[in-house]
């Protein structure tokens, strides 16, 4: 037995309604035509915007959405922002965790973040990528955790829940405090 696919389903009533429509409004505006010329013609246009208007519309939103997502394409998921600052987001290939540039985050924050003082704690956790230094989203974490004023509490929570997380997937939360989990996340059962 197949099952009811809705989607499938409306786009079939809608093609059907489309074709209706065309086939209504053709006939009319030729019937107009025949009968009384170009003035039946242009009364015709009426019935034409009355039934294609909300088509119209429709396909102007799902033009625009469609350029819309085909001009942030190249951007789509490497930025974002924190409190009006933007922060530039590169993934790494391999693993599942995020670089966030390092001079970003120190302007967000409104405090410098010294490049040499995280690779010195974290070797691993900053690097260089065509002239910008990246930290690790761990140890950014780690870094932000050990700062005591509300702006850095704030990021770190944002840092969480928009960058960490995400990369990670439903259960990184869940992992050991050794796997890169943020402080206070409970242990694997």
């Amino acid at each position: 037995m197949t099952r009811f696919n809705a989607a499938s389903h409306d786009r079939h009533h809608w093609w059907r309604a489309l074709l209706l429509r065309l086939a209504v409004c053709s006939g009319v505006s030729g019937f107009l035509w025949w009968a009384s010329g170009w003035a039946g013609l242009l009364v015709s246009l009426m019935l034409w915007a009355y039934a294609m208007a909300r088509d119209l519309v429709e396909l102007g939103a799902v033009l625009w959405r469609a350029f819309r997502r085909l001009a942030f394409r190249p951007v789509q998921g490497r930025l974002y922002q924190f409190k009006g600052h933007r922060i530039r987001v590169e993934e790494d290939e391999l693993l599942p965790q995020r670089w966030l540039a390092l001079d970003d985050l120190a302007t967000a924050l409104g405090s410098p973040m010294s490049a040499i003082s995280l690779r010195r704690r974290w070797p691993q956790g900053v690097c260089e990528q065509r002239g910008v230094a990246y930290v690790l989203d761990d140890a950014a974490l780690a870094w932000l955790g050990e700062q005591r004023n509300d702006r850095a509490g704030r990021m770190r929570l944002w840092l969480e829940r928009e960058i960490w997380y995400p990369a990670r997937g439903r259960k990184a939360g869940y992992r050991a405090q050794s796997k890169g989990a943020p402080h206070g996340a409970p242990a694997d059962d």
